[in-house]
């Protein structure tokens, strides 16, 4: 298998206390970090970002979403190298082996996926 998990959505967000009343209050899903415009929201292996629709912030061109996938040190480099010399556009990677690293794609709709290794050293700092 190739994909261990999504590690993180990225969900714009209208009103953001009914976003968090939703996912906080409803579903259970812990607050760990605000600001004016994001909640980072973890669950025990990946995390949902709520963003403001009007928002100043990463992701501006990641289309409708942005949306990351848990791999291993070995499959990153796999999929790096799928995507070289493609015709996906994609930015980075970033990071450091053995550290957490990061790889973005945008798809055939406009979203921007990413395949990131930083699960695989526990819960990352924001």
């Amino acid at each position: 298998m190739n994909v261990i998990g999504i590690e993180e959505i990225f969900l714009k967000v209208k009103n953001m206390e009914k976003a968090v009343e939703f996912y906080g209050d409803m579903l259970g899903i812990t607050i760990s970090k605000q600001d004016g415009e994001r909640t980072y929201m973890q669950t025990e292996r990946g995390h949902i970002v709520l963003q403001k629709e009007q928002h100043t912030g990463r992701h501006q061109g990641g289309g409708p979403m942005h949306f990351a996938f848990t791999v291993t040190e070995d499959i990153f480099d796999t999929i790096l190298e799928r995507f070289r010399g493609s015709t996906f556009f994609t930015r980075g990677p970033y990071g450091t082996k053995g550290e957490g690293r990061a790889l973005f794609m945008i798809d055939p709709d406009g979203n921007e996926t990413e395949v990131n290794t930083r699960y695989l050293y526990g819960i990352p700092k924001r």
